[in-house]
């Protein structure tokens, strides 16, 4: 089969959970003797045209349209702000690769990941005739506390138009449909992990000792870590408010927060006000460190608002170790992590808007060191049974065969 992907994000270009799927899943399906073929954006510096492991890739570099386009905006589009450029670019990339996709086609399918996509991959089924999936791996209604209504809508028109809809979880199929995607066109996919590298057997004790020193930690200190990004949607400013709770059963727990985003200031505040109870690491973690930081936690807090799938929850399961997780609302972490009420728990659900809970959570998993050992365990078996890419391949490959088939 040969598929066309359309994907902002993919290496070495990766923002988040995105451009990690498409790199993953992209070669997994290669391994399956698929022909993945990624229409993504460049910066003029990367290789316009390139091929390894059996992908095919196609940089596409917007050209500057602002001048051109803005006397017919209107005031709905006025609203993105600065935002506009990135509009304008958005737009130019999409158009550059369905005009690449058509001169290196045919494509027997054709995959919009999320609505940064949809523009080029409905253009391809319109004018070229290949069947589209419309693969979502967030919605703008969730994403953001002010919802644009223009991407809300260009989100339903691509579910609605696409030949078939994929998503990270059950909790995002039930929010497609409460916005009225029909059910039956709503596949679920989960996404995966390397455990051979998200491994505790794949670190070294020198690394984990270097970074406490780094971080002024003891050995007997529990450590706490947070890995996303600091906006609100990932709950980081009820997680800084449930410390002093954590504390006062804990006064050896060390949070450690990594990201970066619109709260680090608030953050920092906040952290300073908690004194040396908190760190705030804004670096950007290669894969090595990375893993070296899951190593170096106790347990895991992520106490997202909304998370359509929460590829962290699968890394620290992976490294074995037991997390708390926001669990209401939309929530892929809540499928992920199995609270203490399972056969084999790995982790506690709570309500991220309550500091409370939040703080009940991280005590119980901290209250039995040996009880957090095993739920550590039960985590990264679930993974290997799971949240695996060669799974999720093998699955996705059969949604790509039934949307085809409906097609003919």
């Amino acid at each position: 089969m040969k598929i066309a992907y359309y994907s902002l994000e993919f290496p070495p270009r990766i923002f988040g959970g995105l451009g990690v799927y498409a790199d993953s899943i992209s070669k997994e399906l290669a391994s399956l003797g698929q022909e993945i073929s990624v229409f993504t954006m460049g910066d003029g510096s990367l290789k316009r045209r390139e091929k390894a492991r059996g992908i095919s890739v196609f940089r596409e570099t917007p050209a500057p349209m602002r001048d051109g386009w803005e006397p017919f905006i209107s005031d709905r589009t006025r609203a993105w702000g600065e935002g506009v450029d990135f509009l304008f670019d958005l737009l130019s990339y999409n158009q550059l690769a369905v005009a690449s996709l058509r001169e290196n086609g045919p494509f027997d399918l054709a995959v919009a990941h999320d609505w940064l996509g949809l523009p080029g991959g409905l253009a391809a089924k319109r004018v070229l005739g290949v069947p589209l999936i419309f693969h979502v791996h967030s919605l703008e209604v969730g994403r953001e506390t002010a919802p644009n209504p223009q991407i809300v809508d260009l989100e339903l028109k691509g579910a609605g138009l696409a030949d078939g809809v994929i998503t990270v979880s059950k909790a995002m199929k039930e929010q497609l449909s409460g916005l009225g995607v029909p059910e039956d066109k709503i596949e679920v996919s989960y996404h995966g992990v390397e455990p051979e590298v998200f491994s505790p057997s794949a670190t070294k004790r020198r690394r984990i000792e270097e970074l406490q020193e780094r971080y002024s930690l003891k050995e007997e200190d529990e450590v706490i870590l947070f890995v996303g990004r600091l906006e609100p949607v990932k709950g980081v400013i009820p997680l800084l408010e449930a410390m002093p709770k954590v504390l006062q059963e804990h006064p050896r727990a060390k949070l450690l927060v990594v990201g970066k985003g619109t709260l680090e200031g608030r953050v920092r505040s906040m952290a300073e006000a908690l004194g040396g109870s908190v760190k705030v690491v804004t670096d950007f973690l290669d894969l090595e460190s990375k893993i070296h930081h899951y190593a170096l936690a106790d347990l895991c807090v992520f106490p997202s608002l909304y998370e359509p799938f929460g590829i962290v929850g699968v890394e620290a399961a992976a490294m074995e170790r037991p997390a708390v997780v926001g669990a209401s609302g939309v929530s892929g972490l809540r499928e992920i992590v199995d609270d203490p009420s399972a056969e084999r728990p790995t982790g506690v659900h709570v309500n991220p808007r309550d500091p409370g809970d939040i703080a009940w959570g991280i005590n119980l998993v901290l209250d039995d060191p040996e009880r957090r050992r095993e739920w550590g365990r039960n985590g990264r078996a679930k993974c290997l049974r799971i949240f695996n890419w060669p799974r999720a391949a093998r699955e996705t490959l059969e949604i790509y065969e039934k949307v085809i088939s409906s097609r003919r």
